[in-house]
């Protein structure tokens, strides 16, 4: 491993329904870092059915992961999606496991609202969402801002943020390497971090 530096574990949660491009930006600046990502259907198979019909499939099913820990847990939007994985009691006992262990809570989109705040998860944290969706929950405090942090808790409002709201989370996650961090923003151009 680069550095004797510990490889960092994402966990990226898809359920039918999913915002695919969310969800592919965040998995590609992760991997592009070297940080492992499992991506988790938190659906019965790894076949996944996106919001724009894109098809993808994840790594496992959240079932045959929902005992590990990872130093990441990141859900993309999309209405149906974020509704499949707010209904999901896995879901909310694999979020509440890892905030417990204090590990970092990554929402982008509508999950912040309904993954997040309407199971109350956010302890009212700081966050951010899109679509006015904050309006309809009462846990948390919503900052009108692209990305907000809050503890360990990270949220980004929509699809346009996608770059900086992984940039922001690979930020936090190699703390101990910002440099590869910065170096990555440049290389693929990105200047908004």
């Amino acid at each position: 491993m680069e550095n004797n530096q510990i490889t960092k574990h994402v966990a990226v949660l898809l359920a039918d329904g999913f915002e695919e491009g969310e969800a592919v930006v965040f998995i590609d600046i992760m991997r592009r870092l070297d940080i492992k990502v499992d991506v988790l259907s938190c659906m019965k198979t790894t076949a996944l059915e996106t919001y724009f019909e894109t098809r993808i499939s994840a790594d496992y099913t959240l079932k045959d992961k929902q005992n590990v820990l990872y130093d990441a847990v990141m859900m993309p939007g999309g209405p149906k999606g974020t509704d499949n994985l707010s209904a999901n009691p896995m879901v909310i006992a694999f979020l509440e496991r890892h905030i417990t262990k204090e590990k970092y809570i990554c929402a982008l989109c509508s999950s912040g609202a309904k993954v997040l705040a309407a199971n109350n998860l956010l302890n009212g944290r700081n966050y951010t969402t899109g679509g006015g969706l904050e309006k309809k929950f009462s846990d948390g405090t919503f900052q009108d801002k692209k990305v907000v942090v809050d503890g360990h808790f990270i949220s980004g409002k929509g699809l346009g943020v996608s770059f900086e709201f992984a940039f922001t989370v690979a930020k936090y996650v190699l703390s101990d390497n910002i440099e590869k961090v910065e170096w990555q923003t440049q290389h693929i151009y990105f200047d908004h971090i």
